[in-house]
Parts: C-alpha cells; structure tokens; sequence
C-alpha cells in the first residue's frame, strides 16, 4: 500500500494525542476544503488572479496542520503567480493538480477516519 498523503505528527503534537481532537479537525477539513477550492475555482475561471492568489494564501496554511507539503507548495506557488500577476497561464493546471490532489485526499481520509 502506497504511503499516505498526510501526516499527523503536527496534529499529534498539538493536542496531546487527543484522538477526539484530532477526528474533529479532520472533519473539520474534509467539510471545508471542497467549499475553499470551490472559492478559488470561481476566481481561476473568472480570471480574478489576484483573488484566486489570496484564497490560495489562506488555504496554504490548512494544509500544513497535515504535513500537505506538497499541496501547499502548489497552493503558495498559485499565490505567488496570482498576487504578482506573472505565470498567470499556468494556475489553471497547478490549481487543477491542486484540487485532484485534495480530492484524493479527502477520499483517503474519509476511508481511513471514518470523517
């Protein structure tokens, strides 16, 4: 089996172990991310990049409580290219690679917690 996306170290570390804790928070992920992605959606394909570049800002920061470093890479490099109006061609892929990642994601989550 392939290893997980996520890691829980950080999530561990916050709450002492606290299993409920951390259950919670990842529903609280699982609800949330498809409405933050749908956000940015609307901004890529309406062409608002400096929108979708502060969106992706903000959603950089829920991935790092699960060790999504490769997301938040993609999520940070679509805020740079929004915010600074350069690469623009190249945020309808990252935040296409952006989203299938978090699909995915989510999936895992859900068939591993129960979220």
């Amino acid at each position: 089996m392939a290893d997980k996306q996520y890691d829980l170290d950080y999530l561990n570390s916050i709450s002492g172990g606290d299993q409920d804790f951390i259950k919670d928070m990842l529903e609280t992920f699982v609800t949330n991310v498809p409405q933050e992605l749908a956000k940015i959606r609307s901004f890529v394909s309406t062409e608002n990049w400096q929108k979708a570049g502060e969106d992706a800002h903000k959603f950089a920061s829920s991935l790092l409580f699960l060790g999504l470093k490769e997301l938040r890479a993609l999520a940070i490099q679509i805020e740079d290219y929004g915010i600074g109006k350069n690469n623009i061609d190249q945020i309808p892929a990252l935040f296409n690679q952006l989203e299938d990642g978090c699909n995915q994601l989510i999936i895992e989550l859900k068939r591993d917690f129960n979220v």
